[in-house]
């Protein structure tokens, strides 16, 4: 197998990164609460992808804050299970684990 076909295409590459930063920045898996570690961020990423990537996880918090459409308000899920519905078409580069992160935070901030 050539390097070139081993090597993650840049998109691949960026998916990655965006789901690592949602874990890291909201300390999902590792904390009974989400906590914001902005320097965690940099320590992994270093200060201008890190700046950048916590610029996005924030820009994601903030679209789950935008109101549900009209139709889902009768549903029987969770508003939290709604609001992920409606992000994740409209984000394919978050995985499940991604979204998971960004769920469990959305939720906590409902309490």
């Amino acid at each position: 197998m050539s390097k070139a076909a081993r090597k993650p295409s840049p998109v691949a590459e960026a998916s990655d990164e965006i789901n690592e930063a949602l874990v890291i920045y909201t300390a999902f898996g590792k904390s009974p609460f989400p906590r914001a570690r902005s320097n965690d961020l940099l320590a992994r990423f270093g200060p201008v992808l890190g700046a950048e990537l916590k610029a996005r996880v924030l820009a994601l918090f903030e679209e789950l804050q935008q109101p549900l459409a009209d139709g889902d308000r009768r549903s029987k899920k969770s508003v939290t299970e709604r609001a992920i519905e409606q992000l994740r078409p409209r984000h394919p580069e978050l995985d499940e684990t991604g979204l998971k992160a960004l769920g469990w935070t959305f939720a906590f901030g409902l309490r």
